[in-house]
């Protein structure tokens, strides 16, 4: 009996021993819990800051992109400041000043070469006037004639 209760004197020790290192290992335990659950704050806190940089970078990208665009779009343009540009424009612009005045002068006056009286005449004519007389001419060639040359000048015209 004695060996009986030597050996559950032994398993009693051990188990005291176990009790002991398990209280232990549960004290450091917690004690490592408390130092980690700020950690783990902290590193979530910054897991959120990544993500919202991540989107601001993905918007600033789109932006970059997008300014890139509008400036390769507007630097075709730069041509147009220069000074040669500039001139040439404004040489245009004069020479479109001048098309519209001519085309003022024209509606006003389409023939201004022509006096008075042969404005008169060319009136007459081409409201047909005219054609009873040419009519009248028919049995006359050199009217008949001039009458032809007078025609095909006015289709050339």
């Amino acid at each position: 009996m004695i060996q009986i209760s030597e050996r559950y004197t032994r398993i009693c020790r051990a188990y005291t021993q176990l009790a002991e290192r398990f209280q232990k290992l549960d004290v450091e335990h917690m004690a490592l819990k408390n130092k980690i659950v700020p950690l783990l704050q902290v590193l979530k806190t910054y897991r959120q800051t990544v993500e919202v940089l991540k989107q601001e970078k993905a918007q600033m990208a789109e932006a970059l992109e997008t300014m890139t665009t509008q400036y390769n779009e507007l630097k075709v343009l730069e041509t147009l400041l220069k000074s040669d540009s500039q001139s040439a424009l404004l040489e245009a612009e004069g020479q479109m000043d001048l098309v519209a005045q001519t085309l003022q002068e024209i509606e006003a006056d389409s023939d201004p070469d022509l006096s008075d009286a042969d404005k008169a005449l060319l009136e007459e004519y081409q409201h047909g006037e005219m054609e009873l007389y040419l009519l009248e001419a028919g049995d006359r060639p050199e009217l008949m004639e001039s009458h032809s040359v007078a025609n095909d000048t006015l289709r050339a015209a």
